[in-house]
């Protein structure tokens, strides 16, 4: 294979779509993906609470509430005068809870006696910072008064198997999980729609030929492959800062993004050598992208376990363990070597298929 021929290759390829306006797809179809999400889908924020305080004294019960609260919940507090200033700021619904804090509440923690704190929450329809502020004084008290827990309790889940959707959802949620199903998708778009018109016009318009007297069927592959991974470095990234999703492992992300980015381009490719007219690509085109597609969204179910074992010896089953795993923070399905494996083993299959496929062809 030479390095200048397959540039040559992917360069012209490059300016006819540039021409044709199939790259502005590769551009236009991440947004519109990445703003629907946005729409229909948005961010979920971090939980609210509101307390209003009134305290004679200074006190650091606001501090140690926050303190508890840590990054779970956004706390914020409005002072008041007096106990009837915090019951009018509930009542009208300006505060979730209202605390009222005792003369020398803090010294008569510190000095082990204890001080009455009253709590005034809505009669009716209590909200979630009422309910939260009322189950975190108990450690904010305990805090200020510098007594310890009468144990440490250890929180421990189990990782999801990959058989149970709620699990998984509950660990990345929904919306992160829909994006990366449409990252691979979006892939999965570019290798079987975009890239394999490239290769059947070169055999509609009998232009391959002077390709092949130039360079070899490996140059062609890698040129046109090329171009695809060209694609795929503008609209991932384009999905990713439009939807505004974060990845916790990079690394393993960009090699899930690569890996099933070359696997799916030999399979394009092939669609591309196998047909004889762009017509009859846009008809079958539609088949494998629904191969592609339907495990993506199929791992997190409870299906038989013989179902499972063809779904898992799928790439896009495979991808889409990798991408959920570099994305949730934690080990959710693990076996990444597994993956790449599988991925590994469809590239060689495809990409050894179409060079059988061009030969035939060229003979």
């Amino acid at each position: 294979m030479h390095p200048r021929i397959t540039l040559t290759i992917a360069l012209k390829d490059l300016k006819s779509a540039l021409r044709d306006g199939r790259i502005l797809l590769a551009l236009f179809l991440p947004l519109g993906l990445g703003l629907l999400y946005n729409v229909v889908m948005p961010e979920s924020q971090k939980p609210k609470a509101t307390v209003a305080l009134s305290s004679v004294d200074v006190t650091a019960l606001s501090e140690s509430l926050k303190t508890v609260a840590g990054s779970a919940v956004a706390l914020s507090f409005k002072s008041s005068a007096d106990a009837s200033g915090v019951r009018s700021l509930v009542d009208s619904k300006k505060a979730d809870v209202g605390l009222v804090v005792p003369a020398g509440f803090d010294e008569d923690l510190a000095a082990g006696r204890a001080p009455t704190l009253v709590v005034i929450k809505p009669r009716t329809g209590a909200s979630f910072g009422a309910d939260y502020i009322t189950a975190s004084l108990d450690a904010a008290l305990r805090a200020m008064a510098g007594q310890h827990a009468p144990a440490t309790v250890s929180v421990q889940t189990t990782a999801p198997a990959g058989t149970d959707i709620s699990s998984v959802m509950a660990v990345i949620g929904v919306r992160k999980y829909m994006v990366l199903g449409t990252l691979i998708m979006l892939i999965a778009m570019i290798a079987i729609y975009i890239l394999p018109i490239l290769l059947t016009e070169e055999y509609e318009k009998k232009t391959v030929d002077a390709l092949l007297l130039i360079g070899s069927q490996a140059d062609v592959v890698a040129g046109k492959a090329l171009v695809g991974v060209a694609y795929v470095a503008v609209s991932v990234p384009l999905l990713l800062i439009v939807t505004r999703i974060p990845v916790s492992n990079p690394p393993l992300f960009a090699a899930a993004i690569f890996a099933v980015t070359i696997t799916l381009l030999g399979f394009g490719l092939l669609m591309g050598a196998l047909v004889r007219t762009i017509a009859q690509l846009n008809t079958w085109s539609s088949l494998p992208l629904l191969l592609v597609i339907m495990p993506v969204f199929l791992i997190a179910l409870g299906l038989p376990s013989w179902v499972q074992l063809i779904q898992d010896a799928t790439p896009g089953s495979q991808a889409m363990r990798l991408l959920v795993d570099s994305a949730s923070g934690t080990t959710i399905y693990g076996n990444w070597l597994v993956g790449f494996g599988v991925l590994a083993a469809w590239a060689a299959a495809g990409y050894a298929l179409l060079i059988r496929t061009m030969s035939r062809r060229e003979a």
